[in-house]
């Protein structure tokens, strides 16, 4: 029987869920796809936070910081591209 932490599997979950908004057959519309981004993203960094207090993450904390601050840095990104009109000029 194979066991395997959950955290480690989550890099493969978000590159999927990426390529999913993206590649999607259908126009997602722009605020839409913003928002799952978003969700995508708030999963990572709450995982990174659990395994950075020692909940299921064999990973050294310094990963997990690594992966709080880029996930943090993420969101702002997303939360301010999300509030701006995206404009085609």
């Amino acid at each position: 029987m194979l066991i395997v932490d959950p955290y480690s599997l989550l890099p493969a979950f978000t590159l999927a869920g990426f390529l999913i908004i993206l590649l999607w057959p259908e126009n997602i519309a722009f605020k839409n796809r913003l928002r799952l981004f978003i969700v995508i993203l708030f999963i990572w960094t709450g995982a990174s936070i659990f395994a950075f207090n020692g909940y299921g993450a064999n990973e050294m904390p310094f990963v997990c910081l690594i992966n709080i601050a880029i996930g943090l840095l993420g969101l702002v990104a997303l939360f301010f591209t999300h509030h701006t009109k995206p404009t085609r000029k």
